[in-house]
């Protein structure tokens, strides 16, 4: 095109190509400028929703990735038979013919014995796409996949809650409506994350338009200092906050949307004295209390015209009452005087807060938007990996959604929204089209969702056959137990018939990803045979005994790089968009798509209709576009069928390569969808209780108990291990945050983000509360070692703030490399999870959430 090229002579080829970043699981849109073959400059793609053409500082670095002399490049073979940390493997170059061909002997062989003894583990940074990967293992037999860290760190208890009242992944308020926004312990729009840069857009302007936003975190880092109010909080309290807020609203303020409650909520449900609801003799409904008839009723019996909230009632000769009434009842036992002194903040502050969230809210407001009349609430209470990241998550999540709930700002103008939770498909074909449906006592339940099984209703527990016990606990979606220092015990107890023999893993580095180290080395040790696709050697691959070149995210095709929408697609008005990811430059040396080699090995082993069945499954595929279980595809054909399938012949695969992305109008019945969708969700989680014992007598028969507690319907503070511990010398809160620089740990190899982070005062340091430092006499840029009370400890040099709780130990995420393979990244920042016990009594018995702070001191 006439552009001058880097050797001064003119450019033979010219060409910006449409894609898709996967640094972070925000899956932004890109335009990659390729010249005369070499990639040298990313921008955002203008021309989609999903980064509205603005991109991070890690979406510029990718050509640092890319590029980097460090990448493996061609298969490699173990020779040295000893595995450990730091134990060099001794590396030996195969071709990709001997690769194969060995790993479909072992796997052939493990699957004529029993396939559950395969194991797949993957990475979050590549979310949603990663999740591909859990069709071969469909296709294979085994129910032992997991992403690792993923979920039981970032979102078990934030997810399944998110379900269940959103039905969605996560939360956003309502940037374009919201005027007050209370954050705990998040950083939408402020950070990494779920569609993290058009968030952060949408952020910026809802700030500039004057929306107040409050955040509540034990460090002042990336959204807090952007708020306009911080809230300090002691580390793992959020609960006892949100409660004493939803006290103060319903029982001193007399805040409630009592219209949403009734006709949105389980809130007029009856309850019995012995916590369940009473129900309809013949169809076993929830009854109401009809105030207009003076009787009982089904909850959807069109003659029950005033359902009651408060009130006691005689059904069946029992004294029952409603459930918002119980609710009512039950947060006066949070009283602000007793959260201060859990929480550290003051009774006044909660007071106050709560009567700005609640006012915020003007409950019983209309709003006419392109013509339609809607419920308009713009206040919001968002909650996401910092509050849930504790063993009590579940009830954190609860607690804090019930500030939307009881003021009715659940997925209306304004309010706290959940990501794209109803999507009625392109005009052209009405697809891809999914909406909550009412469920099991009127409940809802997601239309669409990232896991096989919906959070509700939960399946039914049952003794385990996985390695993780999910089948126990079916709230959960990933579990600890699969790296845990207790697994062998349990599955001794549970009787489980066989022991995972071999592991299959894509991109996930777990020694640093998981827990303590050693922990996770023990259980990595348990494998006879370790297969990895990586971009990189790194700490995992000291237990590989074959390393497979995989091709990075530029060098890649994905047709659905944002869908499910509910994971990583801008929420609230606006475009949908569905860009697709390819590759910008060809592949090089012996690199492959693990897609495409997965997708293969799958064939070679004769699992072809098994395989294509389980895509079919994932990609949603029926009619024309179903793969023919007796056919051998390539990647390329099966996404070329996933797009028409989606927009039709005249969309497919060339024509999303030529344009990137497709793009339609978001209507308001899908983004404020909560008035025009028949469904409930529950305030009152009056299922748990069922489930509960179910789950108690399965467990307590091979001796694993836990605290009922966990599973009551309404939401308790409950407190850590870290909070019990008894020894006053261990006086301090560690706990890690995201760092907005990096993507876990991948991103610190990266040189820029290296430079970017070696600039910045916080990345590779540990953030102490100056008063805090100066009573223990230490003092800036000091190196200390930060030592749990479990015997576990890290050392780092100390940055002072006043921007951190007086108890509070703040560490960027996942630094702290150590092996020789990364030597941009060897030897800086921290290594938190080295603090972390991995284990069930440090696991949320709900959701298998890990509790992820730790009781320690710091010394010189």
């Amino acid at each position: 095109m006439g552009t001058p090229a880097g050797n001064g002579q003119a450019a033979q080829e010219d060409r910006w190509i449409p894609s898709a970043c996967t640094i972070c699981y925000g899956g932004c849109s890109i335009l990659a400028h390729r010249v005369n073959g070499t990639l040298v400059k990313i921008e955002g793609n203008p021309a989609s929703p999903v980064g509205n053409g603005r991109i991070c500082a890690k979406g510029l670095s990718g050509i640092m990735i890319l590029y980097d002399p460090n990448r493996v490049n061609y298969p490699l073979r173990r020779t040295n038979p000893r595995k450990g940390i730091g134990i060099d493997p001794g590396w030996k170059r195969i071709t990709w013919e001997e690769a194969l061909e060995e790993i479909q002997v072992r796997m052939e062989k493990l699957r004529a014995e029993d396939p559950r003894q395969l194991m797949i583990q993957v990475t979050t940074t590549l979310a949603p796409s990663s999740l591909l990967f859990f069709t071969f293992g469909w296709a294979f037999g085994t129910p032992n996949m997991w992403v690792a860290g993923g979920g039981i760190h970032c979102g078990n208890g934030a997810h399944a809650v998110g379900g269940i009242m959103h039905a969605s992944w996560s939360l956003v308020p309502d940037f374009k409506h919201c005027t007050y926004a209370l954050y705990f312990g998040a950083s939408k729009g402020h950070g990494a994350g779920h569609a993290a840069t058009p968030n952060m857009e949408q952020a910026a302007d809802a700030r500039a338009r004057g929306m107040r936003m409050v955040v509540v975190d034990p460090i002042c880092n990336f959204a807090a200092s952007k708020a306009n109010e911080w809230v300090p909080i002691r580390v793992g309290t959020d609960a006892a906050m949100a409660l004493a807020m939803v006290n103060c609203l319903l029982n001193e303020l007399g805040i409630w949307d009592a219209d949403y409650l009734k006709t949105k909520t389980n809130g007029p449900y009856l309850v019995r004295p012995d916590g369940t609801h009473a129900r309809d003799p013949e169809s076993g409904k929830p009854l109401v209390w009809d105030a207009a008839t003076g009787a009982a009723r089904a909850y959807d019996d069109p003659a029950a015209k005033d359902p009651a909230l408060l009130g006691t009632y005689e059904v069946a000769g029992e004294a029952c009452r409603p459930a918002f009434e119980l609710l009512k009842e039950h947060v006066k036992r949070y009283a602000p005087e007793r959260a201060e002194r859990i929480t550290g903040v003051q009774a006044a502050t909660i007071r106050r807060l709560a009567r700005e969230f609640g006012e915020a809210a003007r409950v019983g407001s209309t709003i006419v938007l392109d013509g339609v009349r809607l419920p308009y609430r713009p206040a919001a209470a968002i909650y996401f990996r910092g509050a849930q990241g504790h063993k009590n998550s579940s009830h954190i999540c609860f607690a804090i959604d019930l500030l939307n709930q009881v003021v009715g700002a659940a997925d209306v103008v304004g309010g706290a929204l959940g990501f794209n939770p109803v999507c009625h498909g392109h005009p052209e074909t009405g697809r891809p089209r999914y909406v909550p449906r009412a469920e099991r006592d009127g409940l809802m339940t997601p239309g669409t969702w990232m896991l096989p099984h919906l959070p509700y209703p939960p399946a039914e527990p049952r003794h385990p056959d996985s390695m993780g016990f999910i089948e126990l606990f079916p709230l959960s979606h990933v579990s600890p137990l699969m790296a845990s220092a207790d697994q062998e015990q349990w599955w001794q107890r549970f009787e489980l018939p066989y022991r995972p023999k071999m592991l299959l893993n894509y991109g996930a580095n777990s020694l640093m990803s998981v827990g303590n180290k050693d922990t996770v080395a023990e259980t990595l040790g348990r494998f006879d045979f370790v297969v990895s696709f990586d971009l990189f050697l790194n700490e995992f691959s000291d237990f590989a005994d074959i390393i497979l070149p995989d091709a990075s995210y530029l060098e890649v095709l994905d047709p659905r790089p944002n869908f499910p929408f509910i994971f990583n697609h801008p929420a609230g008005p606006g475009t949908w968009g569905w860009p697709i990811r390819q590759p910008v430059v060809p592949l090089t040396h012996e690199r492959r798509s693990a897609r495409e080699v997965l997708l293969g090995l799958a064939y070679r082993m004769g699992l072809g209709p098994e395989m294509n069945m389980a895509l079919n499954v994932f990609y949603g595929l029926d009619g024309p576009q179903m793969l023919d279980p007796k056919k051998a595809y390539t990647f390329e054909e099966v996404a070329d069928r996933e797009l028409q399938h989606k927009f039709g012949p005249t969309h497919d695969l060339a024509w999303f390569k030529e344009h990137g992305v497709i793009t339609w109008p978001k209507t308001m019945e899908e983004v404020y969808w909560r008035p025009f969708v028949d469904v409930r969700v529950p305030i009152y989680w009056e299922f748990m209780l069922g489930l509960g014992e179910k789950i108690r007598r399965i467990a307590a028969s091979r001796g694993m108990t836990f605290d009922p507690a966990y599973y009551s319907p309404l939401p308790e503070w409950l407190p850590c291990p870290s909070h019990e511990v008894e020894d006053a010398a261990y006086d301090l809160y560690a706990f890690y945050y995201r760092d907005v620089l990096h993507t876990n740990g991948f991103t610190m190899e990266n040189p820029w983000l290296d430079e970017a982070s070696r600039m910045d005062p916080y990345s590779y340091r540990i953030a102490l509360n100056t008063e805090t430092a100066r009573r223990r006499g230490i003092r800036d840029g000091d190196t200390v070692w930060v030592e749990s009370a479990t015997g576990r400890r890290v050392s780092g040099r100390v940055k002072l703030t006043e921007g951190i709780h007086p108890e509070g130990v703040g560490i960027a995420a996942c630094a702290g490399h150590w092996s020789r393979h990364q030597p941009v990244a060897r030897g800086k920042g921290v290594f938190f999870n080295e603090l972390l016990e991995v284990d069930y009594e440090h696991t949320n018995p709900v959701n298998l959430n890990l509790d992820l702070c730790a009781k320690v001191r710091v010394v010189p």
